[in-house]
């Protein structure tokens, strides 16, 4: 599911294996801490959480040692039945870490700002890296003609 082992069941290299954790980690954060934003205000809590960047810290480590170790496991004789307990335990991990920090342990940030615009810079990184993949792609596409 974190990539290259999944696919080829080949064992990654530590290096593939904080490269791959560092792009699933930050897709995943990107996703969900706008929704962890957006959730925060409909029940009324204030500020931009912080808790969930600082739990990145943590998030990314285990990622890659999941990374590095999903081969391992795939090649096991009990696979096949662990195999969805190891894809919840990695959208739990990759995903639910922001949505339960930012509610549970928010160490808000910008608690004075207007409602919504907590949730407008939470979604700001998944917006810019967007337009970054867009400008990319017509560049080299103008690039080739």
């Amino acid at each position: 599911m974190l990539g290259k082992a999944s696919e080829d069941g080949e064992q990654v290299s530590v290096k593939e294996a904080i490269g791959y954790s560092a792009v699933a980690v930050a897709l995943c954060f990107a996703l969900s801490y706008p929704g962890a934003s957006f959730i925060r205000e409909l029940i009324g809590q204030k500020g931009l959480a912080l808790s969930p960047v600082i739990a990145l810290v943590i998030v990314w480590p285990v990622a890659a040692v999941l990374m590095y170790a999903e081969a391992w496991v795939q090649s096991q004789s009990w696979w096949s039945g662990f195999k969805k307990v190891w894809s919840w335990g990695l959208g739990i991990l990759l995903c639910g870490v922001p949505l339960i920090t930012a509610l549970t342990i928010p160490f808000p940030t910008g608690e004075g700002w207007p409602s919504g615009l907590p949730t407008v810079v939470a979604a700001c990184p998944i917006v810019i890296l967007f337009v970054f993949l867009v400008a990319r792609r017509l560049w080299r596409e103008r690039k080739q003609s």
